[in-house]
């Protein structure tokens, strides 16, 4: 070979070499070409962005703009794509459609951006199963209430508790829809009775008080049993069967007990005020004025605040406990809420959802939808919330702000969740059988 070509040979290297490493070194460090036409010289270097994608559960394929995100492989014959947990790298700068599919589960969809020299994460997102729900029980429409250790489920319609694990039931003859299950045990607590999951472990109170009693409130801390009877409202001591009377004298609408105090709402010569009354001292130490004209009920949330509604108008009024002429934060056009936590609520007006901050008083819109929404439902263990329409079912993911429609049906609703094995139970019609059924979303 003459030494002419081997100097070409050996420069043409040199330039590869050269050539190659600013390349390799350019793309490591995170700057790509851009040669999109028109041709834009001061844009043909950029210094590109990185998507941190992660999902639970893992293993669904990232699409930018339609696009499967394929894996680096040294194998031109073999086909890999990216899928989460996953840092995207070297994504020019711009907005970008992320789609994240999983067999066997609905696709999640959002516009993100993409800055140079940053990091966009799209972590912790929730897909949810595209799975065909199961009949427990042909029921007529009906609410459903799940105990607190998720093995029974109750439809107050059919007065039937269900066994999730065998599905046996058990009628119960008395039970009335203002129902609730005991905190730690499995009994269910229902006008002035308790039932077991078998009749050996009933408790029957209504008989030793009476059948005049009614608006019963069983306080599981405080071992005590209230109930209102004419223009009152006692208190049966469960230890030693001792009947006690607390107020008398007005016409009370609604009350909830905490600890040593009893919160009200009553009306005197067309007053209506909500109040604190010490059951020690026997004393009102606060009260607080409301509309004359409304349906009011204390609402049991599990949160330091006390929860009045107004189902007229549509209003939730949210107290200080201590004292409850202070602290008043009002929520009107509500139809459901759940709490995320003692400072943030989140509620819905019928086609919008909104974030509630008491430390602020104010709100943010999360979404907005084209049916109406009928109840919403939190999971705190994971993280998202599921809403209902007339006809179908959709998660939305709070982070993300991106809602997916998981199911749709001719109608629903009644739904309740169990939060820990992300399983959904709701009354529907779908086709020629309507009844309770169970959906798992995870």
């Amino acid at each position: 070979m003459p030494k002419k070509t081997r100097d070409y040979i050996f420069y043409f290297f040199i330039f590869f070499f050269i050539t190659g490493t600013v390349l390799i070194s350019l793309y490591a460090s995170g700057y790509k070409f851009n040669l999109s036409w028109p041709l834009k010289f001061n844009r043909v270097l950029i210094k590109t962005g990185m998507i941190a994608v992660d999902t639970v559960p893992s293993g669904a394929i990232v699409y930018l703009d339609d696009k499967p995100q394929a894996n680096f492989s040294l194998n031109p014959f073999k086909k890999e794509y990216l899928t989460t947990a996953v840092k995207v790298k070297n994504v020019l700068p711009g907005e970008y459609d992320l789609r994240l599919e999983r067999a066997g589960y609905w696709p999640f969809q959002k516009k993100i951006s993409v800055y140079s020299g940053q990091t966009t994460f799209a972590e912790d997102i929730n897909l949810f199963r595209s799975s065909t729900p199961l009949l427990l029980a042909a029921e007529g429409e009906t609410e459903t209430q799940l105990s607190a250790n998720r093995k029974y489920l109750y439809i107050p319609l059919a007065k039937k508790i269900i066994t999730l694990k065998n599905g046996e039931a058990r009628i119960i003859p008395t039970a009335s829809s203002e129902s609730s299950w005991l905190k730690n045990e499995d009994k269910l607590f229902s006008s002035g009775n308790i039932y077991g999951i078998n009749p050996e472990g009933d408790l029957n109170y209504q008989r030793l008080i009476g059948a005049e009693a009614d608006n019963w409130y069983l306080d599981e801390d405080q071992n005590r049993l209230y109930y209102q009877g004419n223009n009152s409202i006692s208190y049966l001591k469960l230890a030693n069967k001792t009947s006690v009377l607390a107020v008398s004298g007005e016409t009370y609408s609604t009350y909830e007990p905490r600890n040593e105090n009893l919160f009200f709402v009553a009306s005197d010569s067309g007053k209506v005020s909500a109040k604190k009354y010490s059951l020690d001292s026997q004393k009102i130490e606060s009260e607080l004025s409301l509309p004359a004209i409304g349906q009011y009920e204390f609402r049991y949330d599990g949160v330091k605040s006390l929860v009045l509604y107004d189902s007229l108008n549509k209003t939730l009024y949210i107290l200080n406990p201590d004292n409850i002429q202070s602290g008043l934060q009002t929520i009107k056009n509500i139809i459901s809420w759940q709490w995320v936590d003692e400072n943030t609520l989140l509620y819905n007006n019928g086609w919008e959802i909104y974030r509630f901050n008491l430390k602020t008083g104010g709100s943010d819109l999360l979404t907005r939808v084209g049916e109406e929404i009928t109840k919403i439902i939190w999971n705190g263990d994971s993280g998202y919330l599921i809403f209902s329409t007339a006809n179908s079912l959709n998660a939305l993911d709070i982070k993300m702000n991106a809602a997916t429609k998981i199911f749709q049906t001719d109608k629903i609703s009644g739904m309740t969740i169990d939060e820990k094995n992300n399983i959904l139970y709701f009354w529907a019609q779908i086709g020629s059988e309507a009844g309770v059924y169970k959906m798992i979303l995870q």
